[in-house]
């Protein structure tokens, strides 16, 4: 059960409402340089990047929205950032 009245509840959800609008900020950056330059490899990273953050916020919707045990919400998030880093990797080793 999660208890709304913890501070530390909204210092996190703060933290995670932060991290999605700057991540968000990123993936538009990079899709607009893949938009501008034609450029796979930015794609990839932007995809990345969006999955990164996705992941970041999955947890809590997992945790807090859908009431889902914590160490599955934590699990699934941490699943959906590693596939990022992922892409952002295959990003960095594929040309054009």
């Amino acid at each position: 059960m999660v208890d709304f009245s913890n501070p530390m509840f909204w210092v996190a959800t703060v933290a995670k409402v932060i991290a999605l609008g700057l991540g968000a900020f990123i993936v538009y950056l990079a899709f607009k340089g893949y938009k501008r330059n034609s450029s796979k490899p930015l794609l990839y990273a932007a995809f990345g990047f969006a999955l990164i953050t996705l992941g970041t916020i999955t947890e809590g919707i997992l945790y807090v929205l859908v009431q889902t045990d914590f160490l599955i919400a934590t699990a699934t998030g941490t699943i959906v950032i590693i596939l990022g880093f992922i892409s952002i990797i295959f990003s960095i080793y594929t040309t054009k």
